[in-house]
């Protein structure tokens, strides 16, 4: 049995704070992989061995677009290619990369649905709109053009591609009755649904959308505006910072709230002539329904997340994970397959925090393998055990393995390398965890590269954040 997908997710390359990009003390991006990407691509060359080459599928906000600017994140991109693709040695995947955009990088979904319209006029056709999804499973139509624009700065790899689906991709087997579905993760946050709570809040219909088309069609330009593409908004975009970050603490996530709240409303009056005290409905202004919207969405979600720094899913999270998987994705599923699937298995990220595990979800037989890739990002300027990072690794067969990578330290100390399954049996963790452990030399180097820079970052974080208070203070003082 080999290993036949790796699944990666939050990379955030581009970003200063993710562990994988490699960056100058003066901020700059630098040329070349930096020690935890080499040592990561290490340890899966000499676990992967003389496998055939898996696919690539990148799971999201692997591009920090949503906080970086363009250039910084093409740079972080190169230094992923120079990791797995290298000039002077064998690829380390196939040439075929599969991508699935999240919230920080939702601009490329927009891009392709911008590129498929264009080619359907030039075309002679004249859609009634944007796509607003993609198939789940098949290959992927639309070519990712900035991707494949950056593959390019290297003559070696002028063949790859990079496909993308969008908010979902997955494999099915019917002789094995198994599907493999993945999707980022931000439509489980409450706050990327905040134009359909809007709507709810109207008196139309219920806040959690029946079908894809309805969830993205209602909440991809609210991604859009609100995020995907903040890192090209110059000292604005700059000035937002890590929107986990402001999450810390109820007072500035109220603040965060209020300021998108004012951005939105004056730009509706500024540019559009469009007047915020508007009467819309049971005596509900515009300012208010947009108030109440960002409440709903980015008020109530930091609160959620400053509560769920000790635990990897709560109550709530449970309920998401059950309506996404019961209502949306099992409608677009039963339309593209003859028959749903006996065993499921979700992956996902968004969370940065890593776990497998088992949910019953309505309409499925048997429980669903429920995986979760982490993120190489810190969220807190202090460290969080449940914090960390893995890949997932899919066989042939389509069973599922989680690479659990790291957890930030606990004590000092960083848990080894390690591979996990759900709980129900699986011949190919098994077989994977002897792979990995086969290479435990370079996977213990890579253990101990993560960990210095994890404590590298976190103490620049808590400088940083000292140094903020004590610059208050002054200011509060004079």
């Amino acid at each position: 049995m080999s290993i036949r997908h790796v699944v990666l997710s939050d990379l955030h390359l581009g970003a200063p704070d993710s562990l994988l990009t490699h960056v100058h003390d003066n901020g700059e991006i630098a040329d070349g992989p930096s020690e935890v990407l080499a040592a990561f691509a290490n340890g899966l060359h000499e676990t992967l061995d003389d496998q055939k080459r898996p696919k690539l599928v990148l799971l999201g906000d692997a591009l920090d677009l949503g906080l970086s600017p363009f250039g910084d994140v093409s740079k972080g991109f190169l230094q992923l290619l120079d990791a797995f693709y290298p000039a002077d040695g064998p690829d380390l995947f196939d040439r075929e990369i599969i991508y699935v955009a999240g919230n920080h990088d939702h601009h490329l979904w927009r891009i392709a649905q911008d590129n498929g319209f264009l080619s359907a006029l030039e075309s002679g056709e004249i859609p009634d709109d944007l796509e607003s999804v993609t198939r789940i499973f098949g290959r992927p139509l639309h070519h990712c053009r900035l991707m494949e624009s950056l593959f390019l700065q290297r003559p070696h790899l002028r063949d790859a591609s990079v496909k993308i689906a969008y908010p979902n991709w997955g494999i099915s087997d019917s002789a094995n009755n198994r599907a493999v579905v993945m999707h980022h993760g931000h439509y489980l946050d409450g706050m990327y649904r905040a134009l359909s709570n809007a709507r709810a809040f109207l008196g139309d219909g219920e806040p959690l959308p029946d079908t894809m088309h309805q969830l993205e069609q209602e909440n991809g330009p609210w991604i859009d505006f609100l995020w995907s593409d903040l890192g090209s908004a110059g000292d604005v975009g700059n000035g937002v910072g890590s929107l986990y970050g402001v999450m810390l603490s109820a007072g500035a996530s109220h603040d965060f709230a209020e300021s998108i709240t004012r951005r939105i409303t004056g730009g509706l009056r500024a540019k559009l002539g469009v007047n915020p005290k508007m009467p819309l409905k049971y005596g509900i202004t515009l300012d208010n329904l947009i108030s109440a919207a960002i409440d709903m969405s980015a008020g109530r979600a930091a609160e959620r997340q400053r509560d769920g720094y000790g635990h990897v899913l709560g109550k709530d999270e449970i309920e998401d994970i059950g309506w996404y998987l019961s209502k949306p994705m099992a409608h677009q599923m039963q339309q593209e397959l003859p028959n749903m699937p006996r065993e499921l298995s979700f992956i996902f990220g968004h969370t940065h925090k890593p776990f497998q595990d088992e949910l019953l979800i309505d309409g499925f037989d048997v429980p669903v393998g429920i995986f979760n890739t982490g993120g190489w990002v810190l969220d807190e300027p202090t460290l969080m055990p449940v914090q960390g990072c893995a890949a997932m690794l899919v066989s042939d067969e389509l069973e599922v393995a989680s690479l659990r990578l790291f957890n930030d330290p606990t004590n000092g100390e960083m848990a080894p390398v390690r591979v996990e399954g759900s709980g129900r049996l699986n011949h190919f963790a098994d077989d994977t965890a002897a792979a990995v452990d086969r290479a435990s030399a370079h996977w213990a180097d890579f253990s101990s590269i993560v960990h210095a820079r994890i404590v590298e970052e976190a103490e620049k974080r808590v400088r940083k954040l000292l140094d903020r208070s004590n610059s208050e203070l002054r200011e509060a003082a004079e």
